[in-house]
């Protein structure tokens, strides 16, 4: 993962792009230009009719019988009569692991970014995304993003445009709109954001299908949370997933949700984020080539209809429901290019990886420290993090805890040192722990923020203090 830069902004190439004698220069782009030729097989995520190009997908409002399984089953199945042979034969290689992606040339991506920019101009609800742009024309106009959407929808420039546009929506109405022009990071997420993303119940496995397609894993946990923080942290994970990763964009998702045991009290006993998750690949670059909803309990019918009610109509046609025991439905997957061996499950269709799970995103967190632009604030301080004030929360906070020993195991030192030493014995401390992936936070009501090394030296010029009266040294 890299941040983007204004080294890798297409400003000037997407500022030409409806300059007719530009066009030309390729025989011309007519405004309903396509990439592909075949679009009524294509395999996106995105419905495109002159009705439904609002970029508010979440707005949409819940069919009155998206929870009878019935119904959903009849709708879809009029959707998959109204395929073309050549359609049917596109979704029944998806479900089954057998990859189909575009083949990409250098006319064919300039040719698209070109046409792509044309079509977000065409488009008349983008306020989001106009607003990204005033912040910071080099993050939304970087060709490595937008190529991200582009391969998304198979370089269907017109279908990208809106994914785009919907993107940007999506992340203002979940982030708001100081974090419009930035990559998510794990200290844009607020507590109860960070509590769904560490429980392991959705998140894309270091793992492949047949197709070389990535899985993404979703399963029911134990505890209810509100549909934003889950929206938040399956944003956050997508973005993570696809925003670096060229191979990935073209070759798309294979997406398994697995419900297990009781349905009430967990996290999927809530009838908006069922609705509302599936709705977020409108707005993202995953491409969902496959959906398999996988589920050992009756309980879980009338949630999985909703799930699927809400999907777009290409992916609709692309899921798979598995009911059975937890081997049956390892079983069904594995003849759908499904590795069962890569499902981080137990016999009982729990979980089965949660604390190696967990050490992996507080290693990718302290990636981000290091590699991303810092925060303003920080919405929840992680372990490595130093807290600034008193009282017990303060103390036993495993970054606190960590500076007293770093203090302790340095303190004869810190005492010998001279004045002056003894300044830079705690700015190395102050390195020790930024290198760590830690910072130093000042508690600002209910967020956090970052203290300058200034004040970080203080606290352990402090530290150092405490402990000499501590041990009776003068």
């Amino acid at each position: 993962m890299k941040h983007r830069g204004a080294d890798k902004s297409i400003i000037q190439t997407t500022h030409h792009s409806i300059d007719r004698s530009e066009t030309a220069h390729y025989g011309g782009v007519p405004a309903n230009y396509s990439m592909l030729t075949n679009q009524e097989d294509d395999v996106t995520g995105t419905d495109i009719t002159p009705e439904n190009k609002s970029a508010d997908v979440f707005s949409k409002q819940v069919p009155p019988n998206a929870t009878d399984p019935e119904s959903v089953d009849s709708l879809i199945a009029s959707q998959m009569a109204q395929l073309s042979v050549a359609g049917r034969e596109k979704a029944y290689m998806d479900v089954h692991g057998i990859p189909d992606f575009a083949t990409e040339t250098p006319e064919l991506i300039h040719r698209s970014l070109l046409q792509f920019q044309h079509e977000i101009e065409m488009l008349p609800d983008k306020k989001a995304y106009d607003i990204a742009r005033r912040l910071d024309p080099t993050y939304v106009e970087d060709r490595d993003f937008r190529l991200a959407f582009l391969r998304c929808d198979k370089f269907d420039c017109q279908k990208a445009a809106l994914r785009i546009i919907r993107h940007f929506q999506m992340k203002l109405d979940l982030f708001g709109e100081d974090k419009l022009a930035m990559d998510i990071t794990q200290d844009d997420l607020d507590a109860e954001d960070m509590h769904a993303l560490y429980s392991s119940a959705g998140r894309f496995l270091n793992a492949y299908d047949s197709g070389g397609r990535i899985i993404n894993f979703l399963i029911g946990v134990p505890k209810v949370y509100t549909t934003d923080a889950v929206l938040r942290r399956a944003f956050y994970n997508i973005m993570v997933a696809f925003r670096d990763n060229p191979e990935v964009q073209r070759r798309g998702a294979v997406s398994i949700c697995w419900g297990v045991g009781d349905v009430k009290g967990s996290s999927g006993d809530n009838a908006d984020l069922n609705w509302k998750l599936p709705r977020l690949n409108e707005g993202s670059p995953m491409r969902i080539s496959a959906l398999h909803m996988c589920y050992t309990d009756e309980v879980w019918k009338d949630r999985i209809a909703v799930m699927r009610a809400g999907l777009s109509k290409q992916i609709q046609v692309r899921v798979r429901v598995h009911y059975g025991t937890v081997q049956e439905c390892l079983v069904e997957l594995r003849g759908h290019g499904v590795d069962p061996a890569c499902i981080p499950i137990n016999e009982q269709g729990e979980i089965s990886d949660h604390l190696e799970y967990g050490r992996g995103l507080e290693q990718q967190r302290k990636h981000e420290r290091l590699y991303f632009p810092l925060r303003r604030t920080i919405g929840t301080p992680s372990a490595q993090d130093v807290l600034l004030g008193k009282g017990t929360p303060f103390q036993i906070h495993p970054g606190n805890k960590n500076l007293r020993k770093m203090v302790s195991d340095r303190f004869k030192e810190y005492d010998k040192a001279p004045k002056g030493a003894k300044k830079a014995v705690a700015r190395e401390i102050v390195g020790t722990i930024k290198s760590n992936g830690g910072l130093f936070l000042k508690q600002d009501g209910n967020k956090w923020v970052p203290a300058s090394d200034d004040v970080s030296v203080l606290k352990i010029s402090a530290a150092f203090r405490t402990l000499r009266l501590k041990s009776g040294t003068m």
